[in-house]
This record gives structure tokens, C-alpha cells and sequence, in this order.
């Protein structure tokens, strides 16, 4: 079965190649020629394109019509969806999962094991933690910052990011007036008025809970100052 590929060179210039079989193989010089290198048992979908200077992992998936961008990383047992574009210098992390038609931008940084959901859209030079999740139609904006484990809910458009690293755990605000803290993802409102009984459920000392609650106020701000009506 003939399969088609796009490749970029150093000038940005697309050329459509037509190969059978293994892709490293027939297409080893073009390859070569831009500094793209695949791992084994990497699979490339048909009509994907693939920048100058990209890296792609042992046992990743390619989705076809993907778009790989200049100098991009993607991990080993990474999946990028049918149609999904990965910005340039982009980095996606081992058994990272991206959605179809998602879309990650210049620079951006998706961790270990994070999952991009269907169409979602994260900004340039943005940060997703490792086992983070973003769902359906969400958007992340430029430069933000999304913690381990955090979820963002489908649709959820996050302008820019609040995400702090604390003492015991991080602090992530994930929309719609939510907070994520440690393995709690709750409303402001609840950490507002449960921090105190959670700290000390959880061992925090005096001054550790003192420190969240200050996490919990500049929160409550942010939010106040970037999606309340």
C-alpha cells in the first residue's frame, strides 16, 4: 500500500514524498538530509508531515494528516491523533496522548503520561505536568502553566495559568472557579472553607496551612481578575 508523507527542510519547504513499507527505510536519505529522526517501531500516519529537525520516540503513533513542526519532540509511546499539529520545538512527553485535531503550540511542553483531548488547543511556550488532563475543546492559553495530575474539564478556556509549586503539594487553578491541590480538585469556595480541617487531615503544620491558605486567596484573585463577570 502506497502511503504519502511530508517533509520540511531547513527553509520550511514542504515536499510530498510516496513510499511503501517501512518509511525509515525507503526515505532514509530525505530523512537524513533533515535531521529527522524515527525511532523503531514508530508508526507514521498517511498524509503526515514531519518539520526539520524532528524527533520521534520508540513505538510512537503518528496520526494521519498530523503535522509534526521544526524541531519538535515527541516521546516514546506517544500518540498524536488523526490531524493533530504539534508546534514547532514543541515537546511531548513519553506515553503523552494527544487528541484528535488537537492542536500544541510553539514550544509548548506536554509531560509524562498528560492527556490532550479532542480538539483541544494549548498556547505557545505552555506547560501541561505530567499525568495532567485536558479535555474536549479546551483551550490553555500562551504561557500558562497546568500541574501534575490537574484536570481541566472539555471546553474549560483558560485565558493564561495560575500554578504554583508549593511546600507539601502544587496549587493549580482548572477553571470554572476550581482548584486543584494534591490530589484534591475542588471549587475556591470549598478550600476557602475546609482548609484548615484538610491541612490537618493531610499533617500540615501550622505555617504549611497558613502557606495554602495564602495559595487558596491568590487563587480566589486570579480568578476574579480573569474569568468572573
Amino acid at each position: 500500500m502506497t502511503k504519502v508523507i511530508y517533509l520540511k527542510d531547513v527553509d520550511y519547504n514542504w515536499q510530498k514524498f510516496e513510499y511503501e513499507g517501512n518509511l525509515v527505510d525507503s526515505l532514509k536519505k530525505e530523512l537524513t538530509k533533515r535531521n529527522i529522526s524515527i525511532g523503531d517501531d514508530a508508526s507514521i500516519g498517511d498524509g503526515a508531515s514531519i518539520g526539520y529537525g524532528a524527533s520521534i520516540g520508540y513505538r510512537a503513533s503518528i496520526g494521519n494528516r498530523a503535522s509534526i513542526g521544526y524541531g519538535a519532540s515527541i516521546g516514546y509511546g506517544a500518540s498524536i491523533g488523526n490531524r493533530a499539529s504539534i508546534g514547532d520545538g514543541a515537546s511531548i512527553g513519553n506515553r503523552a496522548s494527544i487528541g484528535y485535531g488537537a492542536s500544541i503550540g510553539y514550544r509548548a511542553s506536554i509531560g509524562y503520561r498528560a492527556s490532550i483531548g479532542y480538539r483541544a488547543s494549548i498556547g505557545d511556550d505552555a506547560s501541561i505536568g505530567n499525568r495532567a488532563s485536558i479535555g474536549d475543546d479546551a483551550s490553555i492559553g500562551d504561557d500558562a502553566s497546568i500541574g501534575y495530575g490537574a484536570s481541566i474539564g472539555n471546553e474549560v478556556k483558560l485565558i493564561t495559568g495560575f500554578y504554583i509549586n508549593g511546600s507539601r503539594h502544587t496549587a493549580t487553578y482548572v477553571g470554572e472557579g476550581k482548584l486543584s491541590i494534591g490530589c484534591q480538585n475542588k471549587t475556591i469556595e470549598w478550600f476557602k472553607d475546609n482548609y484548615a480541617a484538610l491541612g490537618k487531615s493531610e499533617g500540615y503544620s501550622e505555617s504549611e496551612i497558613t502557606e495554602y491558605k495564602c495559595y487558596i486567596d491568590m487563587a480566589e484573585m486570579f480568578h476574579n481578575l480573569n474569568y468572573k463577570k
